[in-house]
């Protein structure tokens, strides 16, 4: 678990850094790459942070998101009752 930092006022988190290996996000020497980051907040407490090569897609282009979405709406009948109510 992360702990949100104060930083001038603004709120810091720190990204694990095996996250950021996996993600091709480190330099040579295994320090983290310079890389342009969004954050979206989605609900009370909820963010997803993306790291974006030039545009900024819409949130509900992004893959994770629409995978979330199926995943949802496979659980769910007809009437929104989650499976097993």
């Amino acid at each position: 678990m992360q702990k949100l930092q104060n930083r001038s006022g603004s709120g810091l988190v720190t990204l694990p850094k095996g996250f950021l290996e996996r993600d091709g996000l480190l330099d040579e020497s295994g320090e983290p790459d310079e890389a342009h980051l969004t954050v979206d907040r989605l609900d009370e407490r909820a963010y997803v942070v993306r790291v974006c090569d030039g545009d900024v897609p819409e949130l509900s282009e992004c893959e994770a998101i629409q995978r979330l979405a199926a995943e949802r709406i496979l659980d769910e009948d007809v009437l929104g009752k989650r499976q097993g109510e």
